[in-house]
C-alpha cells in the first residue's frame, strides 16, 4: 500500500516538475477560485511552484554536467543565503526571525530557480543542436 502511494506521489511530482511554468499558471487560476486574492494566490503559488522547480532545475543540472550534485549545490546555496539574510537581520535588529528569512529566501528562490531554468533549458537546446551528430 505504502508503495503504491509513494509511487502515485513521486508520478505527480514528475509530471508537475517537466513544466514549472505551466504548473504555476494552473495551479494560479486553481488558488484564485478559492481566495480570490491576487497578492496572496501569486505568494502561494510562488512557494509550491519552488518545490517543483527545485527538482526540475537539480535533474537539468545534473543532466547537463553529468553529475548527481545538483540537488545538494542548490541546498548549499539556499543554507548561504539564509545564513547571509539572517546575519543581515540580525545586524540591523538584534534578532533574527527565522520565519520571515525563511520566506525572503525561499522566494528568492523562485526567482533565481526560473532564471536557471531557462538558461538549462536554453543549454540543452543549445548543446543537443551543437551535438547532434
Amino acid at each position: 500500500m505504502m508503495n503504491v502511494l509513494a509511487s502515485w506521489i513521486s508520478t505527480i511530482y514528475a509530471v508537475l516538475a517537466v513544466a514549472p511554468f505551466i504548473t504555476f499558471i494552473l495551479l494560479w487560476f486553481l488558488v484564485f477560485m478559492f481566495l480570490r486574492d491576487k497578492k496572496m494566490t501569486t505568494r502561494l503559488t510562488m512557494d509550491v511552484t519552488t518545490l517543483f522547480l527545485l527538482g526540475s532545475v537539480s535533474l537539468m543540472w545534473n543532466q547537463l554536467f553529468h553529475t548527481n550534485f545538483g540537488f545538494w549545490l542548490i541546498a548549499l546555496v539556499l543554507l548561504i543565503a539564509f545564513g547571509i539574510i539572517g546575519g543581515y537581520q540580525t545586524h540591523l535588529k538584534g534578532k533574527t526571525e527565522l520565519l520571515k528569512v525563511s520566506r525572503v529566501v525561499w522566494r528568492l528562490s523562485f526567482l533565481g530557480l526560473s532564471a536557471l531554468y531557462i538558461l538549462l533549458f536554453f543549454l540543452h537546446i543549445g548543446k543537443n543542436y551543437i551535438f547532434s551528430t
